[in-house]
């Protein structure tokens, strides 16, 4: 299972390393062609994706390896890498805000732009949407195989989408600033219209990159699992076994590290003295098996108070 979990992993991560080199070439020739700012940053994207996609490969490889340093492998890798993402994410979404804001600043105030050249745009829109939303698809689709415990093609699906609907949005908006007259009263579009558009994208996407951040940290920390599904089933499973040994626990914690899971119970030592050391042992060996069936790197503790 986590052998086959591995190989999903690496197939998606390689045909988003090939795609997202494909859409960064793309957004910065159309960006030559056409001069839209919405297209470098388009561009920009795709490349911190290509980039990204390249350190996910090595972590995929090397996550699940246990060591004396590592006993427990090194699944944080994972959680660095989503936390990291979600930064550049929002770096490149902030850069796009001030460096656009900057260009409608200078029209206000007179300063000389060059017209938009919309032509490459409507090619290169119909392709990236295409791509985008079908890697974003491919990625959700790849990480549901995975029983859902790849955060790194969690966050790539999420990265893939934001990617998705700014090519679709800058593109729709801008083909339609080719219809714009020269001479009418929304002339100011031919030369700011793409940069009003980034604008728009990069607020309304900006929630993207903080949702990532925000659950990255959470898993860095030790935090408690967010994805209630996944913790009303393991919970489930847990109080199912202890109830077949007429037991119970008084506390149950249950955390996610990348695609590792850690489950710690208390358990009273009164009830550890009544029922015997060896029941436990029982229960947490039938528990470890039966919650590896869908989570393949879990770890499951016991705690006496």
């Amino acid at each position: 299972m986590q052998a086959q979990i591995l190989k999903i992993e690496r197939q998606s991560l390689l045909v988003g390393t090939s795609a997202n080199l494909i859409m960064a070439l793309s957004g910065w020739a159309t960006f030559y062609l056409s001069g839209s700012e919405a297209m470098l940053l388009d561009g920009n994207f795709s490349f911190i994706m290509f980039l990204s996609s390249i350190a996910a490969l090595k972590i995929s490889a090397i996550k699940a390896q246990r060591s004396t340093t590592f006993p427990f492998g090194l699944f944080v890798s994972e959680a660095l890498y989503s936390l990291v993402k979600g930064l550049l994410i929002g770096g490149v979404l902030l850069t796009a805000i001030t460096g656009n804001l900057g260009k409608i600043f200078k029209y206000f105030e007179g300063a000389e732009l060059q017209v938009l050249k919309t032509g490459p745009i409507l090619v290169y829109s119909i392709a990236m949407v295409a791509i985008c939303f079908g890697l974003s698809f491919f990625y959700k689709y790849q990480y549901k195989r995975t029983a859902e415990s790849s955060s790194m093609l969690k966050t790539d699906q999420k990265a893939s989408l934001v990617d998705g609907f700014m090519s679709a949005g800058a593109g729709f908006a801008l083909i339609l600033i080719g219809y714009v007259d020269p001479n009418g009263s929304f002339n100011f579009l031919l030369y700011i219209g793409d940069a009003i558009m980034v604008l728009i994208l990069a607020t309304f996407l900006a929630k993207q990159p903080i949702g990532i951040i925000k659950e990255a940290f959470i898993e860095l920390a030790g935090g408690r699992l967010q994805n209630m599904t996944e913790y009303d089933s393991i919970e489930a499973t847990i109080n199912q076994a202890l109830a077949k040994k007429e037991t119970q626990a008084k506390n149950i914690f249950i955390s996610k590290t990348g695609s590792s899971y850690l489950v710690v119970l208390t358990l009273a030592t009164e009830e550890i003295n009544q029922q015997g050391i060896e029941v436990f042992s029982q229960i947490k060996q039938g528990l470890t098996q039966e919650l590896t069936k869908s989570y393949p790197h879990i770890d499951v503790e016991f705690v006496l108070c």
